[in-house]
C-alpha cells in the first residue's frame, strides 16, 4: 500500500476511534458531566422526602389497661445516663452480664437510655441488654408508669422535674414486685436529655423516633 494511502487510513482510523469514544462517553451515565457555564444559575438543593422515623406498630406496649392517646407530653425526649463500675460498687459487684432470669430493673454499670414519647416509655440497659417498655401519663408534676410487662397489674406514680436538661424522678408510690427495683432504677440518678438525632448515635431502643 502506498505511503499516502496508509497515512490517510491512519488518520481516518484515529478519527473513527475518537468518534466512538466520544459517543461512548456521552452515553455512559457514569461519565463526568461537562462543566456548566458560569452564567447558568445553579439548581436549587433537593428537598428531602424522607419521612421521620416512627416507632413500629409491633413495638407498641401491650395495653393491659387502656393505652393513653398518642399525644406529646412535657417530658417527651431522649434521655441517658452512665454509671461507672466504681460507682456501682467495684469489679466484684458491678460487672454487668446478660441474664434472662435475673430480677428486672437491676442497675448495672454502663449506659442506660430512656425514651419518653407520646405516652410510651422504653428503657434499656445497653451492656446487659435488659429492656422494659410500657405506657405513661403526665398529670401536672406527676407521672404514672403502667402497662409494664414486668409489672402489668401495677402503676407507679412519681413526681418529675426537668431543669437544665436534667430529668429527676422521685417515687410517690410504686408497688411493682421485686421489692423496689423499678423505683430504684428510675430514681437512682437524674436522666440527661440529649438531642439524639444530632449526636451521631446510630441506634436507640426502640428507634430514633422523629429523626
Amino acid at each position: 500500500m502506498p505511503v499516502r494511502i496508509r497515512q490517510i487510513s491512519l488518520v481516518a482510523g484515529i478519527a473513527l476511534v475518537a468518534f466512538v469514544a466520544g459517543a461512548w462517553l456521552v452515553d455512559d451515565p457514569s461519565a463526568p458531566e461537562a462543566p456548566v457555564a458560569a452564567s447558568v444559575s445553579p439548581a436549587a438543593s433537593p428537598v428531602s422526602t424522607e419521612e421521620p422515623i416512627e416507632i413500629r406498630p409491633e413495638m407498641e406496649p401491650y395495653d393491659y389497661a387502656p393505652a393513653p392517646p398518642q399525644e406529646p407530653s412535657p417530658v417527651d425526649g431522649f434521655y441517658m445516663r452512665v454509671f461507672t463500675i466504681e460507682e456501682m460498687g467495684g469489679h466484684s459487684l458491678a460487672m454487668p452480664f446478660h441474664c434472662l432470669r435475673c430480677v428486672p430493673y437491676s442497675v448495672d454499670a454502663g449506659v442506660q437510655t430512656l425514651l419518653l414519647h407520646e405516652g410510651r416509655f422504653f428503657l434499656e440497659h445497653q451492656i446487659n441488654e435488659y429492656r422494659a417498655l410500657g405506657h405513661f401519663l403526665v398529670r401536672g408534676d406527676r407521672i404514672v408508669f403502667y402497662n409494664d410487662v414486668n409489672c402489668s397489674r401495677t402503676r407507679g406514680t412519681y413526681t418529675w422535674q426537668l431543669e437544665h436538661r436534667e430529668l429527676e424522678l422521685d417515687v410517690v408510690n410504686d408497688s411493682c414486685p421485686y421489692v423496689d427495683e423499678r423505683s430504684n432504677d428510675l430514681t437512682l440518678a437524674p436522666w440527661t436529655k440529649i438531642d439524639a438525632c444530632y449526636t451521631g448515635i446510630k441506634h436507640w431502643y426502640p428507634a430514633l423516633v422523629g429523626c
